[in-house]
């Protein structure tokens, strides 16, 4: 039976809206954009790829970003002045792509099924670790472990090893694949597939949570303090938030206009993102009431809007 029950009455809110993209968060307009993390403020566009960008992470240390893209490219970006670094070419697209220990190596994953580890110091060359049995719908790297996690659109999972490079570990979903998640400390890998949330132990790789819903899960994210999960609906609007425990769900909260396709906690755990196929990128409060200091002075009982407006700030500098 599924471990919750639907509707609950809506939590009112607190959120940060980022608007600025033209098209779903999920497949960016070519034109990832960064933006300040506590408060949602624009702070530059990244501008040099041809094609839908499905993927954008930063490295450890901030100063560099790495995008995947629908135009068959991978690309490395200075993330203080904007500036393209250097690209990897692909033979199909790419659909995520992450930095793998260091601002120097990049793996990546994408239509042709394949997870590759790249050089930024030799681009043209490309080390093939495994070949999933269906696209490759994500690539996370977990510091805390030092091994990269691939996920793909079918049910499987591969722990790698980008030393070896190998796959160490398999993994398998009870359902097809709609999103991973690692919490901000990399211990604890979560996954949306199909009506079931799941997380498994980074350093044992043992499942500690497997629970049923009633509605189709597109992805969900645990907290560093590993005392909540937010979850978002493939089908509604509606962001959720579950008891990690005893897998209840405890609030909903309304604001975004399209389902919800990412979601993402800060490191302290006070506030929470996620993205829409509506194009905005919204801040959340974890502790609706609560004070925090990027939104306190901001914030009001309606939703706030930030218009980042792509026509009058598009530049390549930060």
């Amino acid at each position: 039976m599924p471990a919750t029950t639907f509707p609950l009455p809506l939590t009112q809110q607190i959120s940060l809206a980022c608007a600025g993209h033209t098209r779903p968060v999920l497949r960016v307009d070519g034109k990832p954009i960064l933006r300040d993390g506590s408060t949602g403020d624009w702070l530059g566009t990244f501008l040099g790829h041809k094609g839908a960008v499905w993927s954008a992470m930063l490295s450890a240390n901030t100063l560099r970003a790495v995008t995947a893209s629908a135009d068959y490219t991978v690309k490395v970006w200075n993330a203080i002045s904007g500036q393209e670094l250097v690209s990897f070419l692909h033979n199909n697209i790419v659909k995520c792509a992450d930095f793998a220990g260091s601002d120097e190596l990049v793996i990546t994953g994408g239509q042709d099924k394949a997870v590759r580890i790249f050089d930024v110091n030799r681009p043209d060359v490309s080390t093939t670790v495994v070949t999933h049995a269906a696209s490759v719908r994500s690539v996370k790297w977990s510091s805390h472990r030092n091994v990269a996690i691939s996920a793909d659109t079918g049910r499987q999972i591969n722990i790698i090893d980008v030393r070896a490079p190998s796959v160490v570990k398999t993994l398998e979903a009870p359902e097809n694949i709609a999103s991973i998640s690692l919490t901000s400390d990399g211990r604890m890998l979560s996954c949306a597939a199909g009506r079931r949330i799941l997380a498994w132990d980074i350093d044992s790789f043992d499942l500690v949570k497997d629970f049923a819903v009633d509605y189709d899960v597109s992805v969900a994210a645990i907290n560093p303090a590993r005392t909540r999960i937010v979850v978002g609906g493939r089908s509604d609007l509606l962001i959720r938030s579950c008891d990690f425990e005893s897998e209840k769900q405890i609030a909903t909260h309304k604001g975004h206009h399209g389902p919800v396709h990412d979601a993402c906690f800060s490191p302290d755990g006070h506030v929470y993102a996620t993205g829409s196929e509506d194009g905005t990128v919204r801040l959340w409060q974890a502790n609706p009431g609560s004070e925090y200091e990027p939104i306190r002075g901001k914030s009001r009982q309606s939703v706030l809007e930030y218009r980042c407006s792509s026509e009058t700030q598009q530049t390549q500098s930060v």
